[in-house]
């Protein structure tokens, strides 16, 4: 995915929906950056491979999901409790 912002929203548009439907399924829960990849990709199969997650930040910037990185280096996170979905 090109950081242009023409394209940022253009996938923003196909997948932001897929995540938040992740999200739904895995709130509570620890989840590793690939089962999120994995999951969007079955759903949205002609995306970057890094698109997932850069939208996933997007999103958290916008204040619609929350999450914590639970390790780092393992792409570890946690949705956090109380998100507004």
């Amino acid at each position: 995915m090109s950081d242009a912002p023409a394209e940022r929203a253009r996938v923003y548009t196909k997948i932001a929906h897929e995540i938040m439907a992740f999200h739904a399924t895995h709130a509570g829960t620890t989840f590793h950056v690939e089962e999120l990849r994995r999951f969007v990709i079955s759903r949205v199969p002609d995306i970057a491979p890094d698109s997932p997650g850069r939208i996933l930040r997007l999103l958290r910037r916008e204040g619609r999901l929350d999450y914590v990185v639970i390790d780092r280096r393992d792409s570890l996170y946690q949705f956090c409790s109380g998100d507004p979905f």
